[in-house]
């Protein structure tokens, strides 16, 4: 059995600033993550779009640094990274550097959540800027067709919207709209501290202590419910010229929270993770009808999807799901062999491995568990949880998420007609 790293150290800060530190001494870098507990999640429907759009805002200029360059510089100049992103649950800044440049990616991240400008030209500039993005997806069918599918699935609701918004909210954002929500969600309360690689523990919170000061004490935010996903079986297609096709089927799947958290990881990897899969090598080296096909579990705070992805040429788009339901069905009969079920053990602990090689792999996993589970999860926790999964426990968690009335499709493609896929879209029957 591997030596696994002991977890990390929380400590909370005056006003609630929680801060986790990982030492890591044989790493050369740093790794610092700012964790802010605001997304998609978190948006009324007039909203939506506001966090991502907070996200980019932050970058453009800080009081102390007034433009995107000197913000660029400070990370980049020093040979580092600095990076955000916005997800369902939560807004990320993080910034990874050599170990001697530490102070300063504090300084700088620091700057950036506390200090922003909101110039109002820059506003304008990146209504442009996201619009653009929501172009970009909109020519880029293999990345659209999920959205579709979950706009279809979850309907009017946060998982139903795209994480960036649409034009017509990112369009209508006031400028004291944009502050007001920053104001209310970038506070001690609500934000974790992340910190992984070669770094004195108690010089690292010092120095956040003091950097992050200023940030008001505020209140932690709270999720909107999420409401049940739209009956199925259904089907919802995009026509389009494309010369290619790309599909998205989805299914209700389960909170980060459920016990059969476990289940469901060796069901989807079995499934659709990777090019041993079921799936790929069926459709793809067996029959060679996708060009790329595959599967995903998203699980959030009170409800998740398992959805399978492909990209077939467009008279193979048929064909291509009739096989991914007969393999569905299969396995929803008879679940998965002793032999998948040993590989994917051996496959999650090499991968949990390899991830320890990195610091911003870890101050990630992290600052990402401290805000959903409220703790980080010892590595030899998920370690013995994967190895207590029975090929029983797959079954059941394969028949639980595997349903008609939870069952959608998005395709995309030159299609006029969805009355065979209509037909094809069962996994409890055979068609």
């Amino acid at each position: 059995m591997p030596d696994y790293p002991p977890p990390p150290q929380l400590y909370t800060l005056p006003g609630g600033l929680r801060v986790l530190i990982e030492a890591l001494p044989y790493a050369h870098s740093v790794s610092v993550g700012c964790f802010v507990s605001v997304g998609a999640g978190h948006e009324a429907r007039h909203e939506s779009g506001i966090a991502h759009f907070i996200e980019h805002m932050l970058f453009k200029g800080t009081q102390r640094r007034p433009s995107p360059k000197l913000i660029a510089d400070a990370i980049e100049g020093v040979g580092g990274t600095l990076d955000a992103y916005t997800s369902f649950e939560s807004t990320v800044y993080y910034a990874k550097v050599a170990d001697i440049y530490f102070d300063r990616a504090i300084d700088v991240l620091a700057d950036m959540l506390i200090a922003p400008r909101f110039d109002p030209l820059d506003i304008e500039k990146e209504r442009r800027v996201i619009a653009e993005e929501l172009h970009q997806t909109e020519d880029t069918p293999s990345e659209l067709v999920h959205l579709v599918l979950d706009a279809a699935m979850w309907g009017d609701q946060p998982l139903g919207r795209d994480i960036a918004g649409s034009e017509e909210t990112i369009a209508a954002f006031r400028a004291e709209q944009i502050v007001s929500f920053w104001r209310a969600h970038y506070t001690k309360r609500n934000i974790v501290i992340s910190i992984a690689g070669h770094v004195d523990v108690q010089r690292a919170l010092d120095a956040v202590a003091v950097a992050f000061d200023a940030l008001p004490e505020g209140s932690p935010a709270m999720l909107l419910p999420s409401q049940p996903p739209r009956p199925g079986p259904a089907v919802t297609l995009r026509s389009d010229d494309n010369e290619q096709g790309n599909f998205c089927i989805g299914f209700r799947g389960i909170s980060h929270n459920d016990p059969d958290r476990r289940a469901l990881l060796v069901f989807d990897t079995v499934i659709g993770g990777g090019a041993s899969s079921r799936l790929f090598q069926e459709i793809r080296e067996e029959r060679g009808l996708a060009y790329n096909i595959g599967s995903y579990s998203r699980e959030y705070h009170d409800t998740g999807k398992w959805v399978i992805f492909g990209s077939v040429e467009p008279q193979c788009v048929d064909e291509c799901i009739a096989t991914v339901m007969t393999e569905l069905r299969r396995a929803r009969v008879e679940g998965i062999t002793a032999e998948e079920l040993a590989q994917v053990k051996e496959q999650v602990k090499g991968g949990i491995l390899l991830s320890l090689e990195d610091t911003w792999a870890i101050a990630s996993r992290n600052g990402s568990h401290q805000l959903r589970y409220g703790r980080v999860i010892p590595i030899e926790q998920v370690v013995a949880e994967v190895e207590a999964v029975s090929r029983d426990d797959v079954l059941r968690v394969a028949q639980r998420v595997l349903r008609d009335d939870h069952l959608h499709l998005a395709v995309i493609g030159p299609y006029d007609d969805t009355a065979n896929l209509e037909r094809l879209l069962t996994v409890e029957h055979s068609p």
